[in-house]
């Protein structure tokens, strides 16, 4: 093998696809955040069944049971849904660069391609 071949390293796909890359590095942030919202969620159901406990007029323990159950289900619909359309939009990007790639189209020929044309 000469030199020029050992020096040359296999391109990464995160360095052949950045928009694909970029887009799932976002879907672990918005799962990070989902994952709050879920837990958030869970601590309102808590706080729902704890209020049963408490001493309060019926009315009151009512609507503050009505307020915490509601928030719940909205924290925990808005950190599904953030969740499903992440992942959903990540595996679009991921497939994307794998139909490319099958038509030769790849960024990552290119890239290895450029330094080749300039030494010519």
């Amino acid at each position: 093998m000469s030199e020029h071949e050992h020096s040359v390293r296999p391109v990464r796909w995160r360095e052949a696809n950045p928009e694909a890359y970029a887009e799932v590095r976002r879907t672990w942030g918005v799962v990070g955040h989902s994952g709050v919202l879920m837990v958030l969620s869970l601590s309102l159901i808590g706080t729902s069944l704890t209020l049963g406990y408490l001493q309060w007029p019926d009315w009151l323990e009512s609507a503050m049971r009505l307020g915490t159950s509601g928030a719940a289900v909205g924290c925990g619909a808005v950190g599904l849904w953030r969740l499903l359309r992440a992942l959903f939009r990540s595996a679009r990007a991921v497939i994307g660069t794998r139909r490319r790639s099958v038509d030769g189209k790849t960024q990552g020929e290119n890239a290895q391609a450029a330094p080749a044309e300039g030494l010519s």
